[in-house]
């Protein structure tokens, strides 16, 4: 296959930076996010947004069967010429939007229900919170990722209760696995250069979830983030109004040792779970 830069030439292409178009051009660096992924044998690899295939090309260089799912007509076009016809028997390639798609159906139809699926992509940066909590929610289909990411969203994804860049994505994302900080990338490896650098990260999707009151606590800590503001028992009273009392709240509150003041940001995953659990003991015992 030939080069990005040859094939930008050959197809006359525009790469459009302000759509959140940003080509991996750097080979030290695609090595690297490849290497990341500790790819072992009868593991499958999801790309998100593979653009012109650098990363893509890498990984089924080597072997392992690759499920892309690309936005840009252009780019699909582009890869199923020149990509396709080298590796059909490994790669797939959907053009599709990746929040509007069915990750957990796409893979189980491609790889079979008992896949190792492994996660890639450099994901835009103006959709890539929205992406995360997309993957979070199809957890289960999923072992690990590799991501390339904006380097303040990275820091949301790592942050400590308490801390500026705590949030719902924080709360979340602890819940479903464990984020480690790999290495900065240089706006210099990118083409055209993004304004912001980039971070690439490794997620550990968590094999031990138990079903329970995962849907209530997902619910409390949403709320809790919808509002900086407001203290977390007011945005609760408010919306579980119905279903637990003010008064009902303040003595849950009073029995975990939580002030009646406290906010979403000082909690931490440990705590919004002993919250929903007793809320769902106590919406239980209700008649």
């Amino acid at each position: 296959m030939l080069t990005q830069i040859e094939l930008l030439k050959k197809y006359a292409l525009r790469i459009r930076g302000h759509l959140g178009q940003h080509l991996l051009m750097d080979p030290n660096t695609i090595r690297k996010i490849v290497d990341a992924l500790d790819l072992r044998s009868g593991e499958y690899v999801f790309e998100i947004g593979p653009g012109l295939g650098a990363v893509t090309q890498e990984v089924l260089r080597r072997g392992f069967p690759l499920l892309a799912v690309e936005t840009d007509k252009k780019f699909v076009e582009i890869l199923t010429q020149e990509l396709w016809p080298e590796y059909s028997d490994r790669f797939k390639l959907v053009q599709g939007d990746i929040l509007k798609s069915d990750p957990t159906k796409m893979i189980r139809a491609w790889a079979g229900s008992g896949a190792k699926v492994k996660v890639i992509g450099n994901l835009p940066y103006y959709i890539s919170t929205p992406i995360l909590f997309h993957l979070i929610e199809h957890a289960g289909v999923f072992s690990s990722a590799v991501l390339m990411l904006q380097k303040e969203v990275a820091a949301r994804l790592t942050a400590q209760a308490g801390e500026e860049d705590y949030g719902r994505l924080s709360v979340t994302s602890r819940l479903y696995g464990e984020t480690q900080f790999l290495f900065d990338v240089s706006p210099k490896c990118f083409l055209p250069p993004p304004e912001v650098t980039s971070r690439v990260v490794r997620y550990v999707f968590r094999s031990d979830i138990k079903p329970g009151h995962e849907k209530l606590l997902l619910e409390i800590i949403r709320v809790a983030f919808s509002q900086r503001r407001k203290t977390l028992l007011s945005l609760l009273a408010h919306h579980l109004k119905g279903k637990h009392e003010r008064e009902d709240l303040e003595r849950i509150f009073e029995k975990l040792g939580f002030s009646l003041k406290i906010r979403g940001e000082t909690l931490s995953l440990e705590q919004f779970n002993l919250l929903a659990e007793a809320l769902d003991k106590k919406n239980g015992t209700r008649d």
